[in-house]
């Protein structure tokens, strides 16, 4: 039995096109016999290392696009990009690795923290609250507040936009009605002005994180947000040892789709820092 995306990256190959679908991957899967019965497994690629070894081995990305047009269940679409897979996933090691860690400075009373001590290990949910309250993400993005954060919102719904699969690629391709999960979402003030924050967050050791994990919600939510707000991009790793949580912070740029509709690989990381917490307890 060939792999799963064999007879795709064939067909991609033979139309000497750059991007193949969007298409339902429950039809591909029947009409080519394949054994593939998870379908996020396959098209919903969050790092590098998710990503199935014939298209890391080809170049060659795998984007979830909503409902499939045409078709049953979710669609699939393949991007062929100028330089393989490089350009749709951020890597920690290139973010993080040179940087020293710093603290997060003392503007939040440690007993005001004491609650996030309570469990021997934290949620994703909980790492991410925790940046908030105890300072450490305003300290990262030199917001204009300092110390804690208001509860930020979070949320996971279906969303109809349009985005290019690569900034080398004219055409766009509709996400329909497709599920878009957003981490975090806050609006604080920098340098006096209100600014919008889309954060996508990861727990554990570095690794990778795909790009469309960011674009997707913030090609989601633009259209909903007034014009003269910026919105920024931010990737957050939570790494929590013994006794200590460590927030690596990549604050990201990307071309405001509210004036064009930007290509997935566009975001860019414009600073990264990396702040460390002691949690009484932790």
């Amino acid at each position: 039995m060939p792999a799963v995306f064999e007879p795709a990256l064939d067909e991609l190959a033979a139309s000497e096109q750059r991007v193949l679908g969007p298409r339902s991957f429950r039809d591909y899967v029947t009409t080519h016999d394949l054994d593939a019965t998870r379908t996020a497994r396959y098209i919903s690629v969050d790092s590098l290392a998710n990503l199935a070894p014939g298209l890391r081995e080809a170049g060659v990305m795998v984007l979830r696009t909503g409902s499939a047009p045409n078709g049953t269940g979710t669609a699939f679409l393949l991007v062929d990009g100028p330089n393989g897979v490089t350009d749709f996933f951020l890597q920690d090691a290139d973010l993080f690795d040179d940087l020293e860690p710093g603290p997060v400075p003392s503007t939040v009373e440690q007993a005001q923290l004491l609650n996030f001590s309570v469990l021997p290990s934290l949620s994703e949910t909980s790492l991410v609250n925790l940046g908030l309250a105890s300072g450490a993400l305003s300290h990262a993005l030199d917001l204009d507040t300092t110390g804690a954060l208001a509860p930020p919102a979070t949320g996971r719904s279906t969303f109809t936009f349009d985005c290019r699969p690569h900034s080398d690629i004219d055409a766009t391709v509709t996400h329909r009605s497709g599920q878009v999960e957003t981490d975090t979402l806050f609006v604080e003030r920098r340098d006096g002005e209100p600014t919008l924050f889309v954060v996508e967050a990861k727990t554990g050791p570095r690794a990778t994180l795909a790009t469309h994990k960011l674009v997707y919600p913030i090609l989601a939510v633009a259209d909903s947000v007034p014009s003269d707000i910026e919105i920024v991009p931010v990737y957050l790793r939570c790494r929590q040892t013994d006794d200590t949580i460590t927030f690596d912070v990549a604050e990201c740029s990307f071309p405001d789709p509210r004036m064009r509709v930007p290509g997935v690989d566009e975001l860019e990381v414009v600073r990264s820092s990396v702040v460390e917490l002691d949690v009484p307890g932790a």
